[in-house]
């Protein structure tokens, strides 16, 4: 279950990012990006996440959200780009095997949503 390695991964780099950036808002929601390609299963990950995260006063309130990068592949021969759902890494148009990922490799924290930062929206929506 590679998974728990990645909440850890991921509850580290939070905590490192907060501590370089002198923040003192609470961590409310942070965004993650997995390629396709790292097989992560989301529910699997937000289980690691929820157990590791009371370990952590910096992220133990926060919450997880992930979304996927599609899987998608270039021809080099045709040029035919698509999103495949399974890897299977030859071109379906010409059948050559000359073909390169162009996404769905990446894994990495998009972003990190503070608690003030929220507070500070909805007041500014309010007036």
């Amino acid at each position: 279950m590679h998974e728990l390695t990645i909440a850890q991964n991921i509850i580290s780099i939070v905590e490192e990012e907060v501590a370089k950036q002198s923040n003192s808002g609470t961590v409310k929601k942070i965004f993650f990006k997995a390629g396709k390609m790292h097989a992560i299963i989301p529910e699997s990950l937000q289980f690691g996440f929820k157990v590791l995260k009371k370990e952590s006063r910096i992220v133990d309130k926060a919450t997880l959200e992930i979304d996927e990068i599609p899987l998608r592949i270039k021809c080099k021969r045709c040029g035919l780009e698509k999103n495949i759902e399974e890897p299977m890494f030859y071109c379906s148009k010409c059948n050559s095997f000359d073909i390169e990922i162009i996404s769905g490799m990446d894994m990495f924290v998009e972003s990190i949503e503070y608690e003030d930062e929220i507070d500070k929206e909805e007041g500014e929506d309010t007036v």
